[in-house]
């Protein structure tokens, strides 16, 4: 049985490698991504993440955005 989590990131690279990686496994269901500002702005931050939903075809997974 897969583990629900939701990730909280701000994802440059290292977490969009991160976000691959956790939507690959099949130990763990993720419910929600919450995209926060780290060495960027909210608003770039939210897009990468939007950005890496559609490339890995994962658009059902709910996002929200700190502000």
């Amino acid at each position: 049985m897969a583990l629900p989590i939701i990730i909280d990131c701000d994802p440059g690279h290292d977490d969009a490698i991160a976000l691959v990686l956790a939507l690959a496994s099949p130990e763990l269901e993720v419910k929600a991504i919450t995209s926060s500002a780290g060495n960027q702005t909210p608003e770039k931050t939210l897009l990468n993440v939007l950005r890496m939903l559609t490339l890995l075809k994962r658009p059902d997974i709910p996002v929200a955005a700190a502000r």
